[in-house]
């Protein structure tokens, strides 16, 4: 089980850390757009917890915890968070959230796991932006269940359906 759920890791992490190619607007779009802002707190200088927008209608695109990765590159244990933030056009889709742990070291990320102490969940939600809409997306990492949705910037009031475990 521990060597399954650390394969399970290693995969995450591989996922998360490589290039995404698809952008949420194209080119030559025109019309109306909303902008989606990942989130996450750090727990310390070389662990953080993340909630993120992982894909729009299936298709991976760049988010916090692989710009994150990136940022922390040649740092050892040390954390560099950065939470992206994107323009979506604004019409109904299908968005997979995302709500994990995230460190610099994949070391430290194993080793984590394997102390129960590395907490994560994702789902696919519907989500329909308004026109110049701000959104923020929120979650909460805990042992007993996480949860992760997106939220109005200015009301805080949830505009998805919370997913997690």
């Amino acid at each position: 089980m521990r060597l399954r759920s650390t394969f399970a890791l290693l995969a995450v992490s591989a996922m998360f850390a490589g290039c995404a190619s698809y952008q949420p607007i194209p080119a030559d779009y025109k019309g109306p757009t909303a902008t989606v802002t990942d989130s996450g707190r750090l727990e310390d200088g070389t662990k953080a917890q993340m909630f993120v927008l992982a894909e729009i209608e299936g298709n991976r695109i760049d988010n916090a915890i692989g710009d994150s990765a990136r940022a922390s590159q040649g740092k050892g244990f040390a954390l560099t968070t950065v939470f992206t933030s994107r323009a979506l056009p604004a019409r109904p889709m299908k968005v997979k959230l995302v709500a994990s742990h995230a460190t610099a070291a994949p070391i430290q990320a194993m080793a984590s796991q394997m102390a129960g102490t590395w907490y994560s969940t994702e789902g696919v939600v519907d989500f329909k932006p308004e026109p110049d809409g701000q959104y923020v997306v929120r979650g909460e990492l805990k042992k007993q269940g996480s949860t992760v949705w997106i939220e109005d910037a200015k009301t805080r009031q949830a505009v998805t359906a919370k997913v997690g475990s």
